[in-house]
């Protein structure tokens, strides 16, 4: 009997000391996975702010109120300005739909950013963009921003 009690013994030492380390592996990668997933969203928000912020200059808020509605009633050189920040902007989108797609971007974030494309996709400018500069995208996020409807879903 005590033979088979030591044999026991061993075997939940032997247990013990493959499920400690994994237990510990596993809680230190979601803890990885979490402060990856802040830094993505922290790193999100202030490219969006800093480019939300450009539009500070009165300038350039003027052509973007005018592109919003008609971009063909800018002059050329407003008109390519406009086109070069929007293009920027929906760039800056279509990084943070891959760092969602990715799940490196929580929800809540990624659809909070979604209601300016929302608001970006019913304006003349995204028309704009869609037929000169659609192969500056990628297919998917066209296709995602495309089939979203009025309340983003």
């Amino acid at each position: 009997m005590h033979g088979d009690a030591l044999g026991v013994l061993g075997q939940i030492i032997g247990a013990l000391t493959i499920a400690i380390p994994l237990i510990y592996f596993a809680v230190h990668i979601r803890k990885q996975n979490l402060d990856t997933k802040a830094s993505t969203t922290e790193k999100a928000l202030q490219s969006h702010t800093k480019l939300a912020a450009q539009l500070q200059d009165p300038e350039l808020a003027e052509i973007w109120l005018t592109g919003m509605s008609s971009v063909d009633a800018l002059s050329d050189v407003d008109r390519l300005r406009l086109m070069t920040y929007a293009t920027a902007v929906l760039r800056n989108y279509e990084n943070s739909f891959v760092q969602w797609r990715n799940r490196k971007l929580d929800n809540e974030t990624w659809f909070t950013l979604l209601s300016v494309v929302i608001d970006l996709k019913n304006s003349d400018i995204y028309a704009h963009i869609l037929k000169s500069r659609h192969y500056q995208f990628r297919p998917d996020f066209i296709k995602y921003i495309n089939e979203l409807n009025v309340s983003g879903n």
